[in-house]
């Protein structure tokens, strides 16, 4: 058997304790424990405030873009079917050289003086009718840039919720570093008073190892949670476009709760400005004008011209020929016109009768497309009322949840107190006291975890309704 160790007090070893004594005094816990700065886990991340990683990611991010460039050339395709109305002006030119040496019908080989010839031309139409066909599409390239906008207007909110999600992860990791570094302290604390008490022989050296196993688990997952938040940092940056590490900046006005909503007002502006019913709206008015536009091709179509042309036998940049006039004993050179210009004037009817169906083909395809936009217009508006009631649900969970993990907090910390207390004095055993310290590290976890998942579920209902709570 093992002899007892000597119990030695020495002056260092009565001020310890007795300052340890003091520590363990009681006090009145938090009602709502207040999380301590998050230290950096790397001080050289570019660092960013949820405003400015927004528009870095609605600037950068790739859907966003896209949808940034659809909405442009919807614009355009607009622009496109207004100036269906105007004419359309057109113009040509030509200037050629020819040998002097000419071959007629018979082989035999003769001289022409007219080798250079020129030619400038100004053309310009103008559709009458067309058949109803330009009011249709200029309705179905209005209603496309509509479905753009309201594209781009879901894919804003999608681009942001991305953002905020990357955002508050970086955020939550940083925390957890926080919370893995106070469970790394206490037990060390924890570690250094089972020393103490087990060289004063008031312990087993059971308890020192087990001591000993705690404190390398909290060193494990202070390493984990060093990781996480790298990682969570390298996430946020990609998501901002920056490159390297990005770093979260804290703001308290994140953590404001909303007050009670009213579901029913809630839900019917919901109904009417929700991106995805916005974007199915009209996705149904365009492909109801691309029908019409579609039908407009039974009409015939009607069509006025009229053109210029300039003709003459030199170059451009050559000087107009000389020609010899003779008045009877007078002989003069006088310069015949560099060109001579003709016009025309054309007014055309086009009657389609028959084109291998193609009309048909495509009245079909148009009618399909808009049976199947007023689907997904009827879905759309299901999926947004059971959306809501999922995330409104989430929201209210959520904010619950905070609430008991602060009180979870506080009881832990009290409970650990007293188990420190106790254990100090020998009423009880080192397992009581380091899941004591367990329970407490979970529920600060816990408490991180449940602030961070009521912003996300905010950030959820935000990214359904289209506008900001």
């Amino acid at each position: 058997m093992m002899k007892p160790l000597p119990i030695v007090f020495t002056l260092a070893t009565a001020v310890t304790l007795a300052g340890a004594a003091r520590a363990q005094q009681p006090t009145t816990p938090p009602a709502a424990p207040v999380p301590a700065p998050a230290p950096l886990v790397n001080p050289a991340a570019r660092r960013v405030t949820l405003a400015e990683a927004l528009a870095l990611g609605r600037e950068y991010n790739p859907s966003q873009v896209q949808a940034q460039q659809n909405l442009r050339m919807a614009n355009m395709a607009v622009t496109q079917a207004w100036g269906a109305y105007l004419p359309s002006i057109s113009g040509s030119g030509s200037a050629t050289r020819n040998s002097s040496q000419r071959v007629n019908q018979f082989g035999v080989a003769q001289a022409s003086s007219n080798t250079d010839n020129s030619s400038f031309g100004l053309s310009a139409n103008l559709n009458l009718f067309t058949g109803f066909q330009r009011g249709a599409n200029q309705r179905a390239a209005e209603a496309n840039r509509e479905l753009n906008q309201a594209a781009l207007l879901g894919q804003n909110y999608a681009t942001d919720l991305n953002t905020k999600q990357a955002f508050f992860n970086a955020l939550a990791t940083q925390e957890l570093v926080g919370v893995a570094q106070a469970n790394l302290a206490r037990s060390d604390q924890q570690l250094k008073l089972t020393t103490e008490k087990l060289r004063l022989g008031a312990t087993t050296r059971s308890d020192s190892l087990s001591a000993s196993v705690d404190y390398g688990n909290a060193e494990v997952q202070l390493i984990q949670a060093r990781a996480n938040a790298l990682t969570a940092q390298a996430n946020l940056a990609r998501a901002i476009g920056s490159e390297g590490m990005a770093a979260a900046i804290p703001d308290t006005a994140l953590e404001i709760r909303l007050q009670a909503l009213d579901t029913a007002a809630f839900r019917r502006d919901a109904e009417g400005n929700a991106p995805s019913v916005v974007q199915a709206q009209a996705g149904v008015a365009a492909t109801r004008a691309t029908l019409s536009a579609n039908r407009s091709q039974y009409y015939p179509t009607l069509s006025i011209g009229a053109g210029q042309t300039w003709a003459g036998a030199q170059l451009p940049w050559a000087a107009a020929p000389l020609n010899r006039v003779v008045v009877g004993t007078d002989t003069s050179f006088v310069r015949s016109p560099r060109y001579t210009g003709t016009w025309n004037v054309r007014l055309s009817l086009s009657v389609p009768i028959f084109n291998n169906f193609q009309r048909e083909a495509g009245i079909v395809n148009a009618d399909a497309n808009y049976q199947s936009a007023q689907a997904k217009l009827r879905d759309a508006r299901i999926g947004l009322d059971a959306s809501l009631t999922q995330e409104l649900t989430a929201l209210d969970a959520a904010g619950a949840q905070i609430d008991v993990a602060r009180t979870t907090v506080a009881s832990a910390q009290e409970a650990l107190r007293m188990q420190r207390e106790r254990y100090r004095l020998g009423a009880s055993t080192i397992v009581d006291l380091l899941t004591a310290e367990t329970t407490l590290n979970q529920a600060e976890v816990g408490l991180v975890q449940a602030r961070y998942n009521y912003l996300i579920a905010r950030a959820q209902l935000e990214a359904l309704v289209g506008h900001a709570l």
